[in-house]
This record gives structure tokens, C-alpha cells and sequence, in this order.
């Protein structure tokens, strides 16, 4: 319960899926939790209740992370409510929203997928990193996707291309931070079932993706949320600019 001591932690994407995952594990491990979402409030407070009633603290937390008020709003209010700052952002925020060929994908469709996927781990890292400075063992991790390689699924260039942006950002913040003792590493998870599967695959074609992996299932959010886990902890403190593939064999390289 203790391995992460009270330190305080920024989940963006908290609400749902592998985000919900994350915060309820950083919160078994001790840490304090701000449970950010954008649409998901409902499930945002749920969770923070099931969690408060196993005695974590959670803060539900409303930021549109493309939103640089927003962000900053949000970094400050978290830091005022735990009288302490984020030394632990994990940039879990991100969608497909849809999907089109390139040739027929609207501009703002793509600029959308850009300012969640991407510019918002810039954002909420870019307000987070001064008080991450002033606390020891900073962390950052951003969740990617098997796509950033694989250059992802039909009609998804604009998701695969947010997500290589975001192991570019890591590797960029990786060697910025690395003097204030901030590590900064990605996740990146293969096929781990969640909602999106419910909006963007069929049962047939999710099927056919468990069949190419060699472990010959999908995976679960608590997997990738124990690879977070460890990335958030003293045990990952000599880890940093790495990019972790959780996606059971799926891509070897």
C-alpha cells in the first residue's frame, strides 16, 4: 500500500477503460489520485467513490486536455487540494473519434485526434514539470499504442501518427528532464480490450486480431496498469526514455 507513499499522481483519461485501471492502482499503491476525464463523469465519480470506500483518495477532475487554461487550471487545483504538486503524470487521454482514409479525412478530424493524443500529454507535462522539479523521483508516462509501429488499423493514420508523436515526446522529454531526476518513459499497449472495441471493432475482427497474437488472447487494462505501476516507482528509477510494448508477442520489434 505503501510503495508509492502519499505522492501525488495526475491520470488524464481516468474515467474509462485503461485510464480507470491506472487510477485504481496507483491508488492501491498508495498514491493520491486526481482522476481526470473530459465526458466520463459519471464513471469518474463512481470510481473515485468505490476507491474512497477502500480509503484512497481520489479527485475527480474535469479538463479538456487540449485546453491549455484548462490544463493549467486543472495542475493548479489538483495541487491546492493535496497541498502538494504532481510528481507522478500519467497521459492516458486519447481517442480515435472516427475514421476515414487520408484522402477523404476531414482536416478537423485530425486535428482533433492531434490536440487529445498528443498535444495534451505536451500541455499537462508542460504544467506539471515546474512542481515536479521541487519533489524527488518525478515521473512521467504516457500511454501509447501498438499503432505507433504498426501504423495502425484502417482509417486510423491520424491515431498512429499521434501516438509515434507522443514516443518522439517522450524520448525529447526523456533527455530534457533527466537533470531534475524526472523519469520519463510510454506505454504502449497492443490489443487490450476496452470500449473503443465496442465502437471501432466487430466481434469477428477482434477475433482475428486475438488470432495473430502468440499469448493467443486480448489483454486487460490491469496489465497495462502494472507496467505503469512499476514505471511510477522507485524500481524504475534508472528506467527512462523507454517505450514499453505490453501486447502479448503481437510485435517483437
Amino acid at each position: 500500500m505503501a510503495m508509492l507513499g502519499g505522492r501525488v499522481a495526475m491520470v488524464t483519461g481516468g474515467g474509462t477503460g485503461i485510464g480507470a485501471a491506472i487510477v485504481e492502482r496507483l491508488v492501491a499503491d498508495g498514491a493520491r489520485v486526481a482522476c481526470c476525464y473530459h465526458k466520463s463523469r459519471e464513471a469518474a465519480e463512481a470510481l473515485a467513490q468505490m476507491l474512497a470506500a477502500k480509503g484512497g483518495e481520489v479527485l475527480p477532475t474535469k479538463v479538456d486536455v487540449s485546453s491549455s487554461t484548462e490544463v493549467k487550471s486543472a495542475v493548479e487545483a489538483i495541487t491546492a487540494h493535496f497541498g502538494a504538486p504532481v510528481s507522478i503524470l500519467v497521459n492516458c487521454a486519447g481517442d480515435i473519434i472516427a475514421t476515414a482514409p487520408i484522402e477523404q479525412m476531414p482536416e478537423e478530424l485530425w486535428d482533433k485526434v492531434m490536440a487529445t493524443n498528443l498535444k495534451g500529454a505536451f500541455m499537462c507535462a508542460r504544467y506539471c514539470i515546474p512542481g515536479m522539479k521541487t519533489v524527488p523521483g518525478g515521473r512521467i508516462i504516457n500511454i501509447s499504442s501498438i499503432s505507433a509501429r504498426s501504423g495502425g488499423g484502417p482509417g486510423a493514420a491520424h491515431y498512429a501518427v499521434s501516438k509515434a508523436g507522443l514516443e518522439a515526446l517522450t524520448r525529447a522529454l526523456a533527455k530534457e528532464l533527466a537533470p531534475f531526476n524526472v523519469t520519463v518513459n510510454a506505454v504502449a499497449p497492443g490489443v487490450v480490450y476496452t470500449p473503443i472495441h465496442e465502437r471501432f471493432n466487430t466481434p469477428e475482427s477482434l477475433e482475428k486480431l486475438r488470432q495473430s497474437i502468440p499469448l493467443a488472447r486480448v489483454g486487460s487494462p490491469a496489465e497495462v496498469a502494472g507496467v505503469v505501476s512499476f514505471l511510477a516507482s522507485e524500481d524504475a528509477s534508472y528506467i527512462t526514455g523507454e517505450i514499453i510494448a505490453v501486447n502479448g508477442g503481437m510485435r517483437m520489434d
